[in-house]
């Protein structure tokens, strides 16, 4: 099916876009303005609504869903008379109209637009919402929450809509046939007093004066058409939406186009970063041999072309399931930007820098060396010479930058670049320690039991993966600001010569924590030679019969890191907690290995800067497992949602969830069979091959004999 999105730019537009295109649909859109987070795959035309490029749109066009806001105030507006083209549009080709309503809105207007959608020639569905909130903040949650911290105190009933709900809902509107007036809210209602408490228990208090407000927030609203007749259940409750709404509150200020981010702030995320190519058009390149490419692999820029391997496969071991490379590649993606951001490289390198970085081919992970090499001399406490050699070794390479070193936004190179990026990084960093104690805090709050998930709906499942995933995500954006801190840290430290140069990007995933934690069990292990035989066979229970000190430091480890363990990051692995077995070999296999002198320990730590440092490594470390933390959390919920789907016959078996992307497992394309069939197939192809350390331009397997 073809479906047309207007003000397909917005939030709304690119989530839903997102959302239908993952569900096996063709997807156009029009807007009077670009966005670059807008999925590649839309067919975008940037204009306004009217002429002959909307009939077009149009006449290629099974349903339209109108998004392109009527109320003159709100950012994107087309107003009625942009309604009244697409209604014509739409009614021209024959196609359904989808129209979203602001039940909360002015009457008079919402009023005008549902009378004269419903009185046009198009069939179609009025969409009448609920206030709506959640994590994204755009102008409709904006106002939402503007209404509720400006208006007077009042117990009267008031229902709600999540924004994740509405989507779903329009992602299911768009495929059916049904006409008329739906009303969409949530079933339970909460009030004034409670929403202002829940609001106010953010980090940034709202502050919505000057905002524009709703009319009428408490709307009467009939719920039997949307229970009765298209069995569609919110998966937010009210209270839920509210308490979303103050996440996404955290580290952003009201506005009434569109929450802001503060400086100094790295406020939750809520959509996933799509790959981009170069802004001035130049052709990427497939590296991989005819017939050999993977389906998510990355093509490469010829002015970058060199990729290494590094250490990036202990955490991500290749070739990764679609799962792990749409949430964990976009969430790196996402810390890369955060990166590029204290950078300020601009144009072609900011793009390279945020896209590849961090690439995949083969559906392994590979670090840009190239890229890691510029961006080298633009960090603090990083060196382009340490970059090389810890991603390249001594392994031949040709030119890193074929054709010359692209031009950076500030022009600045060499220490007087790295001297603005401090400047700037200490701005970013000024919250960094209390939002990733935040970040901490929220995972255990947030923690789910199997039977706490059992007990979810299907519908509270699929927004508990939503939310998971955007938690990931901020928090590699956690670590790879405090990279950036380690950076600085090692600059000032550089003179005294205790300082050791950030290795690179793919220090995002370097962990010590696992080692830290078992440290006493290794030393239980040395001391005792039978004990450590049995523990390299992962022989649990007798070692638990033979050492009661082994035994009660698998207990203790066990309850700080169950949720860690070799190739962690792909979510398709199980973990410690999954089969403590693991840990015993894991620890069994350092315990036999020679004392190393390691690094050095932090308590030694004596000056300033060295405590500095030593700080935040440890602050580095928490963000790193606490990103562990949630993707097992996710782990967990697409286990449970894989039962489910088995049990409704849509999928053959539980880990058929990780061939597919976040995306698709939450609408389940027609041919989601046949999806994972393929790239069940095309990862069997993959493991066969052993590819290359170093990527020099493209790469070809290697003789495994």
């Amino acid at each position: 099916m073809r479906i047309l999105v207007t003000g397909v730019t917005g939030m709304m537009g690119r989530t839903l876009a997102r959302q239908l295109i993952a569900a096996g649909h063709s997807v156009s859109g029009i807007a009077r303005h670009p966005h670059h987070n807008l999925d590649s795959e839309v067919d975008f035309v940037c204009a306004r609504l009217g002429g002959p490029v909307l009939q077009q749109l149009a006449d290629e066009s099974h349903v339209v869903v109108h998004l392109a806001p009527v109320d003159p105030t709100a950012p994107g507006t087309a107003g009625i008379n942009g309604l009244v083209h697409v209604a014509h549009a739409a009614a021209r080709a024959g196609a359904r109209l989808i129209f979203v309503s602001h039940a909360a809105g002015e009457p008079g207007l919402y009023q005008q637009a549902e009378k004269l959608v419903s009185t046009g020639w198009a069939p179609s569905l009025i969409v009448r919402v609920a206030p709506l909130m959640g994590r994204q903040l755009d102008w409709a949650v904006c106002r939402t929450v503007a209404t509720v911290m400006r208006g007077k105190e009042s117990l009267r009933p008031l229902r709600l809509l999540h924004v994740d709900d509405l989507v779903r809902f329009l992602a299911v509107a768009a495929t059916a046939t049904t006409t008329g007036v739906v009303n969409v809210a949530t079933p339970d209602t909460t009030n004034v007093v409670v929403a202002r408490h829940l609001l106010r228990a953010a980090d940034q208090r709202p502050r919505p004066h000057r905002l524009p407000i709703w009319t009428q927030l408490t709307p009467d609203m009939d719920l039997a058409v949307m229970q009765e007749d298209w069995q569609f259940e919110p998966g937010w409750s009210a209270v839920d939406a509210l308490v979303d709404t103050a996440r996404g509150l955290s580290g952003r200020k009201l506005d009434g186009a569109g929450a802001i981010d503060l400086p100094g702030h790295l406020p939750l995320p809520y959509e996933p970063v799509p790959r981009s190519g170069p802004p001035d058009g130049t052709p990427l390149q497939c590296a991989a041999p005819d017939g050999l490419e993977g389906e998510f692999d990355d093509r490469i820029d010829p002015r970058f072309p060199v990729f290494a391997a590094s250490t990036l496969g202990e955490a991500l071991p290749g070739p990764l399931t679609p799962m792990t490379l749409d949430v964990q590649l976009s969430g790196l993606r996402l810390a890369n930007r955060v990166m590029g951001q204290v950078m300020a490289l601009g144009g072609v390198m900011a793009a390279e820098w945020g896209s590849r970085a961090i690439a995949v081919f083969g559906h392994r992970p590979y670090v840009g060396v190239s890229a890691g090499v510029i961006a080298a001399g633009q960090l603090p406490g990083w060196d382009e010479n340490a970059v090389l050699q810890h991603s390249v070794g001594d392994a031949p390479v040709g030119e890193l930058l074929p054709l010359g070193r692209p031009p950076l936004a500030g022009g600045l190179l060499g220490s007087a670049a790295k001297a603005v990026v401090v400047t700037r990084a200490l701005a970013m960093l000024r919250h960094l320690k209390s939002e990733t104690q935040a970040y901490s805090a929220a995972a255990t709050a947030e923690h789910l039991d199997t039977a706490q998930l059992a007990s979810l709906s299907d519908a509270a499942l699929q927004a508990r993966i939503r939310l998971l995933r955007d938690r990931i995500h901020q928090g590699w954006s956690l670590t790879a600001l405090w990279l950036i801190d380690s950076g600085v840290t090692a600059a000032t430290l550089e003179r005294t010569g205790a300082h050791a140069p950030v290795p690179g990007v793919e220090a995002l995933l370097d962990s010590r924590r696992v080692a830290t934690e078992t440290a006493a069990l290794e030393a239980v292990l040395r001391r005792d030679p039978r004990v450590r035989a049995l523990a390299a066979k992962g022989d649990l229970d007798s070692v638990r019969a033979l050492s009661l000190s082994a035994s009660a430091e698998i207990k203790a480890v066990m309850s700080r890191i169950s949720h860690r363990g070799p190739g962690e990051a792909e979510l398709a692995n199980p973990v410690f907690g999954d089969d403590p077995a693991r840990l015993l070999i894991a620890t069994a296999h350092a315990a036999a290995a020679p004392i190393g002198g390691g690094a050095p320990p932090d308590v030694f730590a004596e000056t300033l800067p060295e405590r500095m440092a030593a700080n935040a490594r440890l602050s580095r470390e928490l963000a790193r497992d606490t990103t562990m933390r949630y993707t097992h959390e996710l782990r967990m919920a697409l286990r449970e949602l894989g039962s489910r789907r088995v049990a409704a016959e849509l999928i053959d078996a539980v880990d058929d969830v990780y061939y597919l992307t976040c995306d698709e497992l939450l609408t389940m394309p027609g041919d989601a069979r046949l999806r994972i069939k393929r790239r069940r197939t095309e990862r069997e192809r993959l493991q066969a091959l052993e590819l290359p350390a170093v990527i020099d331009r493209s790469w070809r397997p290697l003789d495994v004999n």
